[in-house]
């Protein structure tokens, strides 16, 4: 009761998906997969707030991979779990990489998957994590998806992210507008921030109806006491929007693009230089 279509093209992708997932496990065992860091900063100060740590995989003979052709590789190998403790064990280096080197940056950020949530020694080993790097577990941001929150979730889950807040650690609900977070999960999981998916905010400063749609975005987070981080920020004028209609944070290329760790160090003097320099930019919801 269907027409399926075939090229010669399928071919070759499924088979360098192929010799992908004969790759990953060494990858990730022998830090070929890492991660790269993109920051988010105040909209109100322009003070850099945290960065968020993103799976980059520089393969030896592809050169740098896009996480769109290895993360699906991934977690139908089953490694989901094993890239977020890579993924972990990284931002916390980061961290205190950074408090070593005077540039304190006050949260990283890494996202965490259902099947990562579904481990329940996953808090165990967060724990473990921040005492062995000697970092605060209000530093360490945990990104989830809408569907991570969504009614139906496995009770294992649920339980790990309630654990994970009572630690301490903050909790982000990632690409938000695109899914079905009901706003009884959001307080029952003590969510602090809410980051608004970049397709609400592509032309915000030119489409009255993207506005329309973050502010009441915007409004409702006020209502419930979280934070906003407006996510692909790409130009001057979707930030200045953003930063006027009220959005707590900016990501996005307009900042910076994701950075290796040992070129964030330099990036982040440049930039608390030039901001020594910028003007303030005001909020004004009109």
């Amino acid at each position: 009761g269907s027409i399926r279509a075939y090229t010669e093209a399928m071919r070759t992708r499924h088979m360098a998906q192929g010799e992908i997932a004969k790759d990953v496990e060494k990858a990730l065992e022998s830090g070929q997969i890492r991660a790269w860091f993109q920051p988010q900063v105040s909209s109100d100060t322009g003070e850099i707030t945290g960065f968020e740590a993103l799976a980059r995989w520089e393969h030896p003979e592809n050169g740098m991979m896009p996480p769109s052709d290895f993360l699906p590789v991934v977690e139908k190998a089953g490694l989901m779990p094993r890239l977020a403790e890579v993924m972990l064990h990284e931002a916390l280096h980061a961290l205190k990489t950074w408090d070593q080197t005077g540039k304190i940056i006050p949260t990283v950020s890494i996202n965490l998957s259902q099947s990562d949530l579904s481990d329940p020694k996953f808090p165990d080993k967060t724990k473990w994590a921040l005492d062995r790097f000697d970092i605060p577990a209000d530093r360490l941001c945990i990104e989830i998806l809408e569907n991570v929150v969504a009614p139906g979730v496995s009770d294992i889950v649920t339980r790990n992210l309630a654990a994970l807040s009572r630690m301490g650690c903050k909790i982000d609900v990632d690409d938000f507008g695109t899914g079905q977070t009901s706003i009884t999960a959001i307080r029952r999981l003590s969510i602090q921030r809410l980051k608004i998916d970049r397709s609400f905010i592509t032309r915000l400063h030119e489409d009255k109806e993207q506005q329309k749609m973050v502010e009441a975005i915007l409004t409702m987070a006020e209502r419930l006491g979280l934070e906003t981080v407006a996510e692909g920020v790409e130009s001057v004028g979707e930030h200045a929007r953003a930063s006027q209609l009220g959005c707590t944070h900016i990501q996005g290329f307009a900042i910076s693009r994701p950075l290796p760790l040992e070129k964030t160090s330099d990036w982040i003097a440049h930039y608390r230089s030039r901001l020594a320099r910028t003007p303030e930019i005001r909020r004004n919801a009109g």
